[in-house]
C-alpha cells in the first residue's frame, strides 16, 4: 500500500453489478421510498434498490434548505462493482433500521437516516471505497487499520480554498462509513471487512475524529473587527436605504409602454430626436448609459472601445420620443455629431436614481448625501441583491436562526406585532425548525428585534415573494457576506461613510456563535450603533425559550455556557491580580479579598509529592468556578451577588428576595457586593474627566454644575481607590 498517498484518485468504474449478485441481496427489487416510508409526489421517480442511482427528487416534505443535488444518492462512481453493491446495502440499511434484516444486527444504527444524511454518507462512502481501490485493495477483507489511518490523514489534510483545516465535526461525517461498515458485515452479499475487524476498535467515530465532549461549541466567532462593520453596514442598508432601494427596484417591473405595439422609426422622427439631444445639453442632463453587457455586445460587433458613443443607451434615449421596435442604422450616422457633442458636454449616466433622496452619512449624521448616484437597471438589481444579503446577515446575527430556519422564512413569516406589559411591542417571525426534526420540519415562532422583523419584510418585497414563497436568496451566507463586503468596501459604501469590512470568513454558524458570546461577554453594551445588547438578550432569550429543547434552547445553552466560561476567566484574572498585588477596590473588596485569601491558603496547604495531592491548576479552577457563579458583570464594576438581602439595587427596588441584581439601579460606589478592578479604571477615569470638562465650561448651567459635582466627586473617589488598591501590598 502506498503510505505516502496525498490525494484521492478517482478511477473509472469498471462495469455494472452482475445481476446474480443483486438478486442475492436481501434488498433486491425493493422500492427505496416505500421501504423508507417516504411519500412521493404523483408522477415522481421511484428508484429501486437494484439501480445505481437513486433519484429522490419526488419525495414530499423536503425543507427549503435541502438542495437539489442532495436529493440524489449516486453509487455509480464506485469503481469496484462488488464494493458498489456493499455500499448500496449499507445506505439502504441506514434508511430502514427497523427492517427485519437490519434490526437483527446488534450494533446497527437505530435512527432512520433522512435523504440529506443519506446523501452525505453516500458521498463519503464513494470516496472511501474508491480510495481503497486506488491503493490496490480488491476485497474489503484485505482492509487493515493502516489503510484507515492513512485515509484519515489524507482527508484531514484536504481543505477548501480560503478555509482552514477540516473541522472535527466534518471528520465525523467523513469517517462514519469507514467504521460503520464493520457493524453491517453480516448483511453484505459480496464484500465485507474481515470477521472481527473494526477500524479504531474501542473508540467511537466521534473520538477518532477528535471531537471533545468537553470542548462545547467549537465553532469560531466572527472577529470583532469584521463583525462590527458588518452589522453596522447591514443595519444601515436595511434601516436607511432599504425602502429607497425597494422603490427604485419596483420601477424595473413597471413599464407604461408595455402594452403599446412598437413601430419602426421614420424620417420625421429625426428632428424630434435631435431636439431631445439638445434638451439634454440645455438641462445639463447626462445621456442614458448602456448596460455593461450591452457595451460588450457592441465591442463584439465591431465597435471601437474608444468610440465616444459606446456607452450611450440609444434605445433608452429614443424611447423618450417614440415607441419603436428597432432603429435603422442610418439614423446613428445622422445623429452621431449631436450625440458626440452632448457626451462631451453632459456625459452619460444611469437612468435610475437621478433625483435620489438625501440620507445621512453613516459616519456623520449631520451630513446628508444622495442615497445613490445615477445607476443602470443592472446596477439597481445588483443593489437590491446586496440589500437582500444585508437582510439575511442582520437576521442571522441578531436572531441566531440557523440557515435551515432562515430558508424557511416566507412572505407570511412576519407576524403582526403584539403589545406586552409596559406598552412595548414584541415582533415575531414564523418559520420552521428543521434540524433534529422529522422531514419537512415543524412550525415554530421566533421573537426578534424590530430591525430583524423589518428586514424579513424588506427582503420579501425585494424578492417579490408572496404567500409561502421564500424571502431570502438560496445562497450560502459566506457568498452573501462577500457581496455585502464588496459593496461596502467599494465606491458606493465609502461614499455613504460606511466603515470598510476587513477580509475574513463569515458563515451562519459563526454569526450564531458570535451572538451567543456577545450576549455572554458584553451585557449592557452595543451590538452595533443602534442595538442595545440588553434588549437583544431579553428578546432573544424569550424567543429561544418558546419551545423547550428546540433550536431556541440550543442557542440559549450556548449563551449560558459562554457566559459561565467568561465569568470564570474574569474571576481567574481577578485572582491573578490579587496574587500580583493589584487588589480590588470598592465596598465589596474586603469580602472578595477574604475569599481569595482562603483560596490561596487552600492551595498552599497541599504540598507536592503526597499521594492525595490534586493538581493545583485543577483545584484552583474548581474553587474559582464556585466563586464565578456569583459574578454579574457590569459596565464599570463586578457584582458578586451572594446575598440578595445585601444588594443595594434590590433594596432600592423593594425586591429583597430577587434572584438576580437589577443592573439599572446599580450604584457600585455604595453596594457592599460591588468591587472595582484595574480593568474598570478607564471607565471611571473617563467619567471623571468628562465631568471636569463640563464643570470647567463657563456656559454650562449652574444647576447642572450643582448636579454634576457629586458625580465627579464619586467618580474621582473610585478612581483614587482603584489606583491606591493597586499600589497597596498584595496578597502574595
Amino acid at each position: 500500500m502506498n503510505g505516502e498517498a496525498s490525494q484521492l484518485v478517482v478511477p473509472i468504474p469498471s462495469g455494472p453489478i452482475p445481476a446474480e449478485w443483486t438478486a442475492a441481496s436481501p434488498f433486491a427489487g425493493r422500492d427505496v421510498c416505500e421501504a423508507a416510508g417516504w411519500e412521493v409526489m404523483e408522477g415522481g421517480p421511484r428508484p429501486v434498490f437494484d439501480e445505481d442511482r437513486w433519484d429522490l427528487i419526488g419525495v414530499k416534505g423536503y425543507s427549503r434548505s435541502v438542495r437539489a443535488h442532495v436529493k440524489v444518492l449516486d453509487f455509480a462512481g464506485i469503481v469496484d462493482p462488488a464494493f458498489r453493491l456493499t455500499a448500496k446495502e449499507f445506505v439502504f440499511a441506514l434508511l430502514v433500521p427497523m427492517d427485519k434484516h437490519v434490526v437483527a444486527l446488534p450494533d446497527a444504527d437505530r435512527t432512520a437516516f433522512k435523504p440529506a444524511s443519506a446523501h452525505n454518507s453516500t458521498v463519503q462512502l464513494v470516496r472511501w471505497l474508491n480510495f481503497l481501490s486506488s491503493q490496490g485493495i480488491t476485497s474489503l477483507g484485505q482492509v487493515m487499520q493502516e489503510h484507515c489511518d492513512v485515509y484519515k490523514e489524507v482527508r484531514s489534510q484536504r481543505k477548501r480554498a480560503g478555509e482552514g483545516p477540516i473541522r472535527p465535526g466534518t471528520m465525523v461525517t467523513i469517517l462514519f462509513p469507514v467504521k460503520g461498515l464493520a457493524f453491517y458485515s453480516s448483511l453484505f452479499t459480496t464484500e465485507a471487512y474481515a470477521p472481527g475487524f473494526e477500524p479504531w476498535p474501542g473508540r467511537s467515530v466521534v473520538e477518532v475524529a477528535g471531537v471533545s465532549s468537553y470542548a462545547g461549541n467549537g465553532t469560531p466567532t466572527v472577529p470583532e473587527e469584521v463583525f462590527q462593520p458588518t452589522i453596522a453596514a447591514a443595519l444601515y442598508l436595511v434601516e436607511t436605504l432599504g425602502q429607497l432601494v425597494a422603490e427604485e427596484y419596483d420601477k424595473l417591473f413597471v413599464d407604461p409602454r408595455a402594452r403599446v405595439l412598437p413601430r419602426r422609426l421614420h424620417a420625421q422622427d429625426l428632428e424630434a430626436i435631435l431636439a431631445l439631444i439638445q434638451q439634454h445639453v440645455a438641462d445639463g442632463s447626462p445621456l442614458p448609459m448602456l448596460e455593461p453587457n450591452g457595451v460588450s455586445k457592441r465591442i463584439a460587433l465591431g465597435w471601437s472601445p474608444d468610440d465616444p458613443l459606446l456607452q450611450v443607451h440609444l434605445d433608452a434615449l429614443i424611447s423618450q420620443i417614440t415607441i419603436y421596435g428597432g432603429y435603422p442604422h442610418r439614423f446613428l450616422d445622422k445623429i452621431r455629431p449631436a450625440l458626440e457633442d452632448a457626451v462631451s458636454k453632459v456625459g452619460v449616466a444611469g437612468v435610475h436614481g437621478r433625483d435620489a433622496a438625501l440620507v445621512p452619512r453613516y459616519d456623520a449624521a449631520d451630513s446628508a448625501v444622495p442615497w445613490t448616484l445615477p445607476v443602470t437597471r443592472t446596477q439597481v438589481r445588483e443593489l437590491a441583491y446586496v440589500v437582500q444579503a444585508a437582510c439575511r446577515v442582520l437576521v442571522a446575527a441578531v436572531a441566531g436562526m440557523r440557515a435551515s430556519e432562515l430558508d424557511e422564512l416566507t412572505a407570511e413569516s412576519p407576524m403582526p406585532p403584539t403589545t406586552v406589559s409596559g406598552g412595548t411591542q414584541r415582533f415575531k417571525l414564523a418559520s420552521k425548525l428543521v434540524k433534529g426534526q422529522a422531514m419537512g420540519g415543524v412550525r415554530e415562532e421566533w421573537v426578534v428585534l424590530e430591525p430583524a422583523w423589518r428586514a424579513v419584510q424588506l427582503s420579501a418585497r425585494l424578492n417579490r415573494a408572496e404567500g409561502e414563497e421564500a424571502v431570502f436568496p438560496m445562497s450560502p451566507m459566506g457568498f452573501l457576506h462577500g457581496r455585502l463586503r464588496g459593496w461596502v468596501n467599494g465606491p458606493a459604501g465609502q461614499r455613504l461613510g460606511l466603515a470598510a469590512i476587513p477580509p475574513g470568513p463569515v458563515n451562519g454558524r459563526m454569526l450564531r456563535q458570535t451572538l451567543a458570546q456577545i450576549l455572554a461577554y458584553r451585557p449592557g453594551g452595543l451590538l452595533a450603533a443602534k442595538i442595545h445588547l440588553k434588549h437583544v438578550s431579553v428578546v432573544t432569550t424569550e424567543g429561544y425559550a418558546h419551545r423547550p429543547g428546540g433550536s431556541q434552547a440550543a442557542l440559549l445553552a450556548d449563551v449560558r455556557k459562554a457566559e459561565a466560561d467568561h465569568h470564570l476567566e474574569l474571576t481567574r484574572q481577578a485572582f491573578a491580580d490579587y496574587q500580583a498585588g493589584l487588589l480590588p477596590a470598592g465596598p465589596g473588596s474586603r469580602e472578595l479579598i477574604k475569599e481569595f485569601a482562603h483560596i490561596d491558603a487552600a492551595l498552599k496547604e497541599h504540598e507536592p509529592g503526597t499521594a492525595s495531592v490534586l493538581d493545583n491548576e485543577r483545584r484552583l479552577e474548581v474553587m474559582l468556578r464556585q466563586q464565578s457563579k456569583a459574578l454579574h458583570v457590569q459596565a464599570a464594576n463586578y457584582c458578586w451577588f451572594r446575598d440578595p438581602h445585601k444588594a443595594l439595587c434590590l433594596k432600592l427596588a423593594g425586591k429583597p428576595d430577587a434572584d438576580a441584581p437589577l443592573a439599572g439601579l446599580c450604584d457600585s460606589a455604595r453596594c457592599p457586593q460591588a468591587t472595582h478592578h484595574p480593568c474598570h479604571l478607564p471607565v471611571w477615569k473617563s467619567q471623571a474627566d468628562n465631568n471636569k470638562v463640563f464643570l470647567a465650561n463657563p456656559r454650562f448651567p449652574k444647576a447642572e454644575k450643582t448636579r454634576l459635582l457629586p458625580e465627579l466627586e464619586r467618580a474621582q473617589r473610585v478612581v483614587d481607590e482603584i489606583i491606591a488598591a493597586g499600589a497597596a501590598p498584595g496578597g502574595t
